[in-house]
């Protein structure tokens, strides 16, 4: 069974750098009932994992998800520790510490001057302000970022995308060529010479090289890969790390050891295959590959070189090119291997498994992974085999060109923020090495969407550093913090906290991590950013986020839109978060486990899926309201299914901002819900506004218009303790308390409950999680539904009820 992190302490511990020095001696006992005695001395970022000093003197990585509650809380008071230093400090971390790469946190301060103009070409979009998340206490005064670049906008409505053959049309003769060319290498290693921050990063980077070089290559780990650190990923990180340490320390060993990694990874007799039926696996030894044999092909035997190139064709691009196209997966790239069952019998693709080539919907992360590891290994191979550098863009270049588009109007992956920052990190390295090779990326980078996807991860960041985690996500923070070093490097930093040098990666690292950082160094991600605006939403986009200050103890809500008809979705339109007083107060419950009896994307029953609390509608914060379901297909020769009633939204349903109003004592958005609730709706309005000012306090109101009698149900989870009487409700959490009062309609009172315990130990727990609700029972024409939240004391005077859309006033 998949296990599900803790939604506060994964955060605070993903945030974490160092644990003070202080940490003591104690036993760590992990779920399945192991223990050892050992101190915490770090976390890794990346990799999830705390790190661990034994008796011994040696280190080990432990999944924060595999420790018992206990010692996630011991971890979780260790984190708090750091955050207590005293604002200009850094505590000194333990010795043996496992770092992470250098964080990039939001800058703090309640206003800024306006940045320099954004210019648009007819027809875009207008650019949102930006907006940044909570501060962080420097160690030190950095220099502002540099204003930001004037840029010009394309709308997706005017953008055509490069045909397959524009990928490997303009490939540089010489290596290396992805990621940067000599002259980018030679770049960044003369700013070693004249910038210490960047010195300072690089000396981290070789500090981990020099771990690396201690450990063994890598080898295969059977089993199902259920956790973002795989052997691909890992094996992406070794590679970038060794890549970019050769190019700028120079020390022959890096090569050396480089050569011996890419031989370890294409060594039959080792790795079978890459995990031919975890495709997001394969795409990373791909990109691995990729990156080893550009950086170090002059160090490789001409048998070396042969059996890679072989190996990278068969088992890389042959597996992903038949995946993406919905094909057969040839028996070349599964392999054999003695001992080692037969491929054939593997098990299904699980949760999330690629669409077929007829399903000719917009790509997921999955697809976005498989087609930027194409592109590079065909710009890798172009002019060593034509052939299958062709095979790779073949299948790549549509989905890539369509994946890149759905992130307009507002930065934000229809899946979600943590999915769309791994589409992201690997559409980036295309991009990169685009503009290496051709001079150009095709206008990606441009494209409307990538312009605002910074500015989108600055503001879908709670106060407290935990994300907005909406739809199937299982992480409650941003872990790739190197996207938004080359975002900020291409449009301008617009509010994120400067860069810094960090600590030396450990060695079970994954991804690009620090290596990340050191490819896409540049002055605005070095320097501190200015945040325009405290709200953030676009017209037509599927977010919009409020909050009332910068500082940690801000009140912050975000609202959601979005598009049910996405298969991996939450049936979550009209969710909400609230943050105030440094804690999340209405929560999202996150991902379902992916051993869940009908989880399965890609069943033609969707609505199974559906009956999973946490899937649909029932354990989101939005309304419930009864209405006929969508029967599954009927079985040959059976009567149809009878109708069933349930308070799950529309299968099909979408949702999108309809304004955004920001202004220096309030922020306003709404959605529009009606398709949500088609079937017994005829208008319904979600309305979010923040006044800000001494006592802040937050405004919801939903405006329906029912059709018929129908039950209708407002519900918001929460892990807080919860009494109500009548009205209002008193929510509290350790010493803090939040007051919430229906304004609207009179005589309705709160309600509260245990969210419902799954009948599958399968399934993801609701221990700990109350649910407040409002139920009108069952009722039809107009009604509204207002509640105002605040903290420490109730509102002293109620503001009117006006109909949401009536908020913005005239135009």
């Amino acid at each position: 069974m998949k296990v599900i992190p803790s939604t506060h302490v994964a955060a605070a511990l993903l945030l974490a750098l160092a644990v003070p020095a202080s940490a003591e001696v104690r036993k760590w006992t992990s779920k399945a009932g192991t223990s050892l005695d050992a101190e915490m001395t770090g976390v890794d970022l990346a990799a999830r994992t705390v790190t661990l000093k034994k008796a011994d003197g040696s280190i080990i990585s432990i999944p924060i998800d595999a420790l018992s509650d206990a010692d996630k809380a011991y971890a979780a008071a260790e984190w708090k520790k750091l955050q207590a230093a005293p604002a200009g400090t850094t505590p000194t971390p333990a010795a043996g510490t496992t770092s992470t790469a250098p964080t990039v946190t939001p800058v703090a301060g309640p206003g800024a001057p306006p940045s320099q103009a954004v210019q648009m070409v007819p027809g875009a979009p207008a650019a949102p302000a930006a907006p940044a998340p909570a501060p962080a206490a420097p160690a030190a005064p950095a220099k502002p970022a540099p204003p930001r670049p004037a840029l010009t906008i394309t709308p997706v409505k005017g953008f055509k995308a490069p045909n397959t053959a524009d990928y490997i049309a303009k490939v540089l003769k010489t290596r290396p060529r992805l990621i940067h060319a000599q002259p980018g290498w030679d770049h960044l290693k003369g700013l070693i010479a004249t910038d210490p921050l960047y010195a300072k990063m690089v000396a981290n980077l070789k500090a981990g090289g020099e771990k690396l070089l201690e450990t063994p290559e890598l080898t295969r780990v059977f089993g199902e890969q259920r956790s973002p650190v795989t052997p691909g990923s890992k094996a992406l990180f070794r590679m970038a790390t060794l890549g970019a340490l050769h190019f700028l320390d120079g020390d022959p060993r890096w090569k050396e050891r480089g050569i011996r990694e890419m031989v370890a990874i294409t060594d039959p007799a080792t790795f079978q295959n890459w995990y031919v039926d975890e495709p997001a696996v394969t795409a990373d030894f791909l990109i691995a590959a990729s990156l080893g044999y550009d950086y170090f092909k002059d160090g490789f035997t001409a048998k070396q070189l042969t059996d890679i190139k072989t190996y990278m064709i068969e088992k890389g691009i042959g597996a992903l090119a038949a995946r993406i196209k919905g094909d057969p997966i040839p028996e070349s790239a599964r392999g054999k291997a003695a001992g080692v069952e037969d491929a054939a019998k593997a098990k299904a693709p699980a949760k999330g498994a690629p669409k077929k080539a007829e399903d000719d919907g917009p790509p997921d992360s999955e697809h976005m992974a498989m087609a930027s590891a194409l592109i590079l290994s065909a710009i890798c191979l172009v002019d060593d085999d034509a052939g299958a550098a062709r095979q790779a863009v073949d299948g790549a270049a549509k989905v890539f060109g369509k994946g890149m588009v759905e992130f307009a109007p507002a930065g934000i992956w229809p899946e979600g923020m943590e999915a769309g920052e791994h589409v992201l990190d690997y559409a980036i390295m295309v991009l990169q090495t685009l503009k290496t090779n051709a001079g150009s990326d095709f206008g990606f980078s441009m494209l409307e969407g990538l312009p605002q996807a910074g500015l989108a991860r600055l503001h879908l960041v709670g106060p407290t550093g935990s994300l907005f985690n909406y739809g199937d996500t299982g992480g409650t923070a941003l872990t790739r913090p190197w996207v938004s070093t080359w975002l900020a490097g291409v449009h301008g930093n617009l509010g994120q906290k400067a860069l810094t040098a960090g600590s030396a990666p450990g060695t079970e690292t994954a991804f690009l991590n620090l290596a990340g950082h050191v490819m896409y160094y540049n002055p605005y991600a070095a320097g501190d950013g200015t945040p325009d605006s405290m709200d953030y939403g676009v017209a037509g986009g599927q977010i919009a986020a409020l909050r009332s200050a910068w500082d940690r103890n801000a009140f912050y809500v975000a609202l959601k839109g979005g598009d049910n008809a996405i298969r991996t979705s939450q049936l979550d339109l009209g969710t909400f978060i609230l943050d105030a007083a440094g804690k999340r107060w209405a929560i999202e419950l996150g991902e379902e486990s992916d051993r869940a009896p009908g989880l399965d994307p890609n069943a033609a029953d969707r609505t199974k899926r559906y009956q999973l609390y946490v899937e649909g509608t029932p354990g989101q914060n939005t309304l419930e309201i009864g209405q006929q379901e969508e029967p599954p297909p009927a079985k040959k020769g059976a009567p149809p299914p009878k109708p069933v009633i349930s308070t799950n939204q529309s299968l099909d349903g979408k949702s999108a901002v309809t304004f955004m109003k920001s202004a220096e004592g309030v922020g306003m958005a709404a959605v529009d819900l009606k398709d949500a609730y088609s079937k017994v709706a005829k208008e319904a309005h979600r309305g979010v506004m923040l006044v800000r000012g001494a006592k802040p306090y937050v405004l919801l109101q939903d405006d329906l218009i029912v059709k018929n009698n129908t039950p209708v149900t407002w519900k918001m989870h929460t892990k807080a303790t919860v009494a109500v009487n009548g009205k209002t409700a008193t929510l509290t959490d350790a010493k803090d308390t939040m007051h919430a009062v229906i304004l609207s309609p009179e005589g309705a009172t709160f309600l509260t409950e245990d969210a419902p315990e799954p009948p599958s130990d399968q399934q993801k727990s609701m221990k700990g999680i109350r649910v407040l609700k409002v139920s009108l029972g069952e009722v039809k024409g107009p009604h509204t539904i207002s509640i105002a939240f605040t903290m420490g004391e109730p509102l002293a005077v109620a503001p009117p009820v006006n109909p949401v859309v009536s908020w913005p006033g005239k135009k």
